[in-house]
């Protein structure tokens, strides 16, 4: 999701029920814009399908509505302290493909982590866009359940992993290297793991690390997508994960 929003300095958070209202481009003879509501709509109607249950829905709109993110939550089924998200991402100016992307947030504190590929839906917004796009969005969905699949298991390994403070400070390190974060973060990422806002990272492991570092990074929520995937990446092949 790499440039999705990340240059525009002042991306806005919109409501879910007026996201219809964005504007979206006129159709040409090669290329066929799809209306960010109309993308969410099939999504939505496909994780329902799948029996479930939607928790809650965010939107953000950049470019002047151009490009969006959304993500969408789903109901808790399992005490696992996490439910699953999935990402979505479209464009009207031609600068990505629509597309999926696998996520979970943290019950407790509501950060947000994704983790894997993205999942292209079309290459490109040509003319025959919906004639294929349901089918496009299943197929995404099936590499979702593989990646939440993935996730439930490398979140068990987080908990389970404890680490002292020295490992702790080079994956800070090793995390700010990859620009999970600027440098500039480190004080407020350390503070947070030493001083959990939440006392369910009051353990010394991997997992209460890792969330010091997106309860610092939800202050700039459009970038979380492309910054949670590079922690995460440092710290699965920090761990072994493959």
């Amino acid at each position: 999701m790499v440039n999705l929003l990340h240059n525009d300095p002042n991306p806005v958070t919109i409501d879910r029920s007026r996201l219809a209202g964005v504007q979206t481009p006129r159709a040409t003879l090669s290329w066929t814009p799809l209306p960010h509501h109309e993308l969410m709509n099939r999504v939505e109607n496909r994780i329902q399908d799948y029996g479930y249950r939607i928790h809650q829905t965010n939107c953000l709109l950049s470019h002047g509505g151009d490009r969006f993110l959304g993500t969408i939550t789903l109901g808790s089924r399992r005490n696992l302290g996490y439910r699953r998200m999935v990402g979505i991402k479209n464009s009207h100016d031609k600068s990505l493909a629509a597309g999926l992307i696998a996520g979970i947030r943290v019950i407790v504190c509501s950060n947000g982590m994704f983790a894997g590929d993205d999942i292209c839906l079309n290459r490109k917004h040509t003319s025959r866009l919906f004639e294929d796009l349901d089918q496009k969005i299943t197929e995404g969905f099936e590499k979702v359940f593989a990646e939440w699949e993935r996730n439930d298991l490398r979140v068990l390994r987080y908990r389970e992993t404890e680490i002292s403070d020295e490992r702790a400070h080079d994956l800070v390190v090793r995390a700010v290297d990859a620009e999970a974060l600027p440098p500039s973060s480190i004080p407020r990422v350390l503070k947070e793991y030493r001083e959990p806002w939440h006392p369910e990272f009051m353990p010394r492991t991997v997992w209460s690390l890792h969330n010091s570092f997106t309860e610092v990074m939800k202050s700039k929520p459009h970038l979380i997508p492309e910054r949670t995937r590079i922690l995460t990446g440092v710290f699965d092949q920090c761990l072994g994960i493959n």
